[in-house]
């Protein structure tokens, strides 16, 4: 076992709030230490649906939620400008639904309150012949519709922006770093243990340890013989490889939920479920019938969704505190700052429920915590210090691609990851080589990240600069990532078959449920040229 670190606080976590809490805190200038077991956003984070909304379903039990939602929304588009982009959805009413659309424009009059909060427009009322005009995929059934603008954001560079900050301010952050267990001295914790990705058992000191890992935070909590209730809801998305309409599109499944087709820049999800989760937070599978549930909602509002041939799924598990009785999707996304001193548990803090786009908030108030119990005076700056990448303009995407030798579409998906740095990644002799037809990336850009980014597998590339993002789905693209990144790594020929070998393996799961016909052949295409050159 290596000798041991310390730190004025170790964050157990890299999801969204805890790679904030990290950042806030090494901001305001104490020693932070951020421990991950996967990678940045891997787990609840980057299953989410790629937005920071003020939630307007929640205006009927939660109105503080969605007023704290909508407002720390505001500050993460002033502090992420490169991440963020306008996502209009329309929210059509047919004959029979819960709520006809004078209920529903009742509603949106009232959400476009907080609108301003988080610099987005209020609502458009669409005749049923305005609505299918803008969205020509809207069943003929459609006797109405509202619009309602929200921001989309790429959850896991909005971590790693965050992760990156923190290490710019004297943070130590690792991922692939497991938690085993909790230092204790009598009543008080005063670090932790935990394993590396090489299998190495070290140990940190901390003057205080903050829980912030979500679905996981009970089990955290218990190594220190403390509780933390939670009601666990398990949601899945069905991904599409492009956009399948024009318009983001809201619909009312069989049981009256609510459920989103998001379209994003280059993508579309479908979501997502909300059913209370009893299993193994890791290891989770996406189920025929969920995809069913999902597209037979959708089908009702744009009946040709299942034309499209998805390209995965994606699962997670949201941390919602406990609560009898409600059904999932009713229960409040409201979070808690724990301290555990009453538990008998002296220098650990735990933060609990929440929401994306109102990470930055968690993020400080957990931090004002902490500062107290050190005795640190120090104020929040997060609110209004941009995210790296935003600290001056960006130039023009065909400006960039033009001087760099690459496409306006490959420097303008550069950009969104790294804003005004993204001419200093493309600064190699491989910036006009690209990975990938079908997901633009550069040679350079995978490059950097395996040595700038902590990229340590190829699913970590995934993560950090869409590897396998696209229709492809890897298959024409992860065999020669693994060479640019095995390269960086110095990984040999058989470790780079390997990594291909695992993602290929770890991907699965979210892809089995959604294929048929052309998606099995391509399937069995692909995993064949994978046998072909691996032998």
């Amino acid at each position: 076992m290596s000798a041991p670190s310390a730190h004025d606080v170790c964050v157990i976590g890299g999801g969204v709030t805890g790679a904030g809490i990290a950042r806030d805190l090494s901001l305001r200038g104490l020693s932070v230490l951020l421990l991950e077991k996967g990678d940045w956003g891997a787990g609840t984070t980057g299953s989410s649906s790629w937005m920071i909304h003020g939630g307007p379903r929640y205006l009927e039990f939660d109105w503080n939620t969605t007023r704290l939602s909508t407002q720390d929304a505001g500050y993460i588009v002033s502090i992420a400008r490169n991440l963020v982009y306008r996502v209009v959805f329309i929210v059509p009413v047919l004959p029979h639904d819960k709520n006809n659309i004078e209920r529903v424009e009742t509603a949106m009059e009232v959400y476009d309150r907080f609108q301003p909060l988080k610099k987005a427009h209020p609502h458009i009322r669409l005749t049923a012949e305005e609505a299918r005009q803008a969205e020509p995929g809207l069943s003929a059934d459609v006797i109405g519709a509202v619009t309602v603008e929200e921001w989309g954001v790429d959850p896991h560079r909005l971590v790693f922006a965050n992760v990156q900050d923190a290490i710019a301010h004297g943070a130590r952050a690792l991922n692939h770093t497991r938690v085993v267990g909790l230092l204790r001295d009598g009543g008080k914790v005063i670090g932790v243990r935990y394993r590396g990705s090489d299998g190495t058992m070290s140990e940190a000191r901390a003057r205080v340890v903050v829980n912030a890992t979500g679905p996981w935070a009970p089990e955290i909590s218990r190594m220190a013989g403390a509780e933390v209730r939670l009601r666990p809801a398990k949601g899945i998305h069905i991904v599409y490889p492009h956009r399948i309409s024009n318009f983001s599109i809201f619909a009312e499944s069989i049981d009256g939920r609510d459920l989103l087709l998001v379209s994003h820049a280059g993508f579309t999800l479908l979501g997502t479920t909300d059913d209370d989760f009893y299993g193994n937070l890791d290891s989770m599978e996406v189920l025929e019938d969920e995809v069913e549930y999902l597209l037979q909602a959708f089908e009702r509002v744009f009946p040709s969704i299942r034309n499209y041939r998805p390209v995965r799924t994606t699962t997670g598990v949201r941390p919602t505190l406990f609560k009898w009785r409600p059904y999932e999707d009713q229960l409040s996304r409201r979070y808690e700052v724990i301290d555990h001193a009453p538990d008998g548990a002296e220098g650990l803090v735990t933060i609990a429920g929440g929401k994306l786009s109102m990470y930055r908030l968690m993020a400080e108030q957990t931090s004002d915590m902490v500062c107290r119990k050190l005795g640190h005076q120090a104020p929040c700056v997060t609110a209004t210090r941009p995210l790296p990448g935003n600290e001056s303009d960006i130039e023009p995407a065909a400006e960039l691609g033009r001087r760099s030798g690459i496409t306006a579409l490959a420097a303008m998906k550069l950009q969104t990851r790294h804003g005004s740095n993204a001419g200093a990644v493309l600064k190699d002799s491989r910036s006009g080589r690209m990975i990938c037809r079908c997901e633009p990336i550069t040679e350079a850009e995978l490059v950097h990240a395996a040595r700038h980014e902590q990229v340590h597998t190829l699913a970590d590339a995934f993560r950090r600069v869409g590897l396998a993002a696209g229709p492809c789905a890897g298959a024409a693209c992860v065999l020669r990532a693994a060479g640019v990144i095995g390269g960086e790594l110095g990984w040999s020929a058989s470790q780079r078959f390997d990594a291909v070998r695992e993602f290929v393996r770890g991907a699965w799961l979210g892809r089995a449920p959604i294929l048929g016909h052309s998606g099995w052949a391509q399937e069995e295409l692909a995993i064949g040229a994978l046998r072909g050159l691996s032998n």
